[in-house]
């Protein structure tokens, strides 16, 4: 992004004065342009690019205020929203270059100036009147405070005074986590004694609606509630147990602390659709406890499928009692699962609905893990393709089976349960590479990769390598041996083949497609939470 003297010498406006004019003139038609487009929070950089080029052409400005434009687009889309959240849920971020380099006699210290309100620059009347306000002032560099307090969970909005250049590094960490804001960009800039349009600060400072604010949807408050129904209490409100053996160990593991993803996403999309309801009735809370029980059986029978030793720090079911019992309590689960969905209390409609989104989804899984199951036959090289469509059948049903139930629950129409599915697709299949890229990385440290496995990495290094390379990986990754050399060796050949960093550009993908696939949501808190889930989900690596 260039910077507004930049502009201003591009352009021929010469003056302060010109481009308040001119960001004026463009604010009316971006606002106009919103309004009648019915643009919804939040939007990618990808989405609001071509919305810019199309109000640059219908103001005829020059090709220089493009950057302008997105500002006021991200401003325009975020304004009603800002203005339903309390002033003392936001805070204001101003650059340090706005002081006086000459006279200034604040001290600055890690958090930033400690501005002394001694007149010589606008800091301090700024300072006061938000804090009169009840807003929480700091001032400092943009984008390393603004992730720190975004990640604090302290603030749900932000009216951010800076540079082009500094918004733009900012952007991302906003955007990733969904952050209401209004970014007002410098005059002058050059990181000494900068100047910004006060007025168009105070008005952002002021905005301010008479509408309900939701909130901002707690992932570690709705997490703990989550939690709370799968305790020995909780659970046996919906389910009438006997207390027969089998009963017993299938709730124990039940009751097993995972991340409980499938769940929480269920009743993340209902609160969304329910314009933030804290409260989740009973019916909802069956249809995600429903989610964990599919998911929960999947474990009992992957584990025994995958000979593996160990989950949740402990050792599996069948090592614990056997392959027989284990296999009887994931029957016994799926069984829950399809019976909490029957006794739900939605509508018959609602009710035949979701069993069949679960029936398809159970399906597809089992397709998956049986081409996985097939493989591990056989173990021989393998396509992209043929790895990406074992994750399409197996990963992606359980993401796609808990928000579809979590929508059903709220009565959600056809063009939000489609929008979910192809979010879904994208979201399961990112989940399934970062899971492999860490793996990977952790392979020879007693991680879950010391044995042979179906992996992303495999089937890339397979796709980039020389047939006499091939056959090499082939053998190295289907002997089963993870002796440190062994180990090293894979290392070796696929650090080669730059693996690794195919893998990694695969994850973006996918991130950049399951956010790409929101852009039809109409829906602001729904949009908003699944912008979030993303991040929380397919985070770098």
């Amino acid at each position: 992004m260039k910077s507004a003297k930049q502009k201003q010498a591009e352009t021929g406006q010469h003056g302060i004065h010109e481009l308040r004019q001119e960001r004026n003139r463009l604010l009316s038609i971006v606002r106009k342009y919103v309004q009648e487009q019915k643009l919804v929070p939040p939007l990618s950089m990808e989405e609001m690019m071509p919305h810019a080029d199309v109000i640059l052409e219908l103001s005829g400005s020059d090709q220089n205020f493009r950057d302008l434009i997105i500002v006021l687009v991200g401003n325009e889309v975020w304004r009603d929203t800002m203005a339903a959240i309390p002033f003392e849920r936001r805070i204001l971020l101003l650059p340090k270059c706005l002081r006086s380099s000459r006279e200034c006699p604040a001290d600055i210290d890690e958090f930033g100036l400690l501005c002394k309100e001694c007149g010589r620059c606008s800091i301090g009347d700024l300072q006061t009147e938000a804090e009169d306000l009840g807003y929480v002032v700091l001032i400092a560099e943009g984008a390393a405070v603004v992730t720190k307090l975004l990640e604090s969970g302290k603030v749900d909005a932000v009216v951010g005074v800076s540079c082009m250049e500094t918004l733009e590094r900012s952007f991302p960490h906003m955007a990733a986590d969904a952050i209401p804001g209004i970014a007002i960009p410098l005059f002058t800039d050059g990181c000494v004694d900068t100047e910004v349009d006060l007025d168009w600060v105070r008005d952002a400072l002021r905005l301010r609606s008479t509408a309900k604010w939701a909130g901002r949807l707690d992932f570690d408050k709705l997490q703990s509630d989550v939690e709370s129904w799968f305790g020995p209490a909780s659970i046996s409100l919906f389910m009438n147990s006997s207390g027969t053996p089998t009963e017993k160990i299938a709730l124990s593991w039940l009751g097993k602390t995972g991340k409980r993803w499938r769940p929480l996403l269920s009743a993340c999309v209902f609160r969304a659709l329910n314009d933030m309801n804290p409260a989740i009735p009973d019916p909802m809370k069956k249809l995600a406890v429903a989610v964990e029980c599919f998911h929960k059986a999947s474990l009992v029978h992957d584990d025994i499928e995958d000979n593996d030793d160990f989950r949740y720090g402990d050792m599996t079911l069948h090592r614990q009692h056997g392959i027989p019992i284990a296999l009887n309590v994931g029957d016994l689960l799926l069984g829950l699962g399809y019976g909490l969905i029957s006794d739900s209390g939605l509508t018959e409609g609602g009710t035949l609905e979701a069993l069949k989104v679960a029936s398809v989804g159970h399906h597809d899984l089992c397709l998956g893990q049986g081409d996985e199951l097939v493989w591990m036959r056989k173990r021989g090289a393998l396509s992209l393709k043929q790895v990406l469509n074992i994750f399409r059948l197996k990963t992606v049903p359980a993401f796609d089976v808990a928000l579809q139930l979590g929508a059903i629950g709220a009565g959600a129409g056809e063009d939000v349960r489609t929008v979910l599915k192809t979010f879904s697709e994208s979201l399961g299949i990112g989940y399934q590479v970062r899971d492999d890229i860490i793996d990977f990385r952790e392979m020879g440290n007693g991680s879950d990769v010391n044995s042979v496995r179906l992996s992303l990495l495999f089937a890339l290094a397979c796709e980039n390598s020389t047939d006499a390379e091939k056959h090499t990986v082939v053998d190295l990754w289907c002997s089963g041996s993870r002796k440190d050399e062994v180990v090293d060796e894979i290392r070796r050949i696929f650090t080669g083949l730059h693996v690794d960093e195919k893998a990694v550009q695969l994850l973006h993908h996918y991130r950049n497609e399951a956010i790409r696939s929101l852009n039809p949501l109409r829906n602001a808190y729904l949009k908003t939470f699944l912008r979030r889930v993303v991040t929380r989900i397919l985070g770098d690596v």
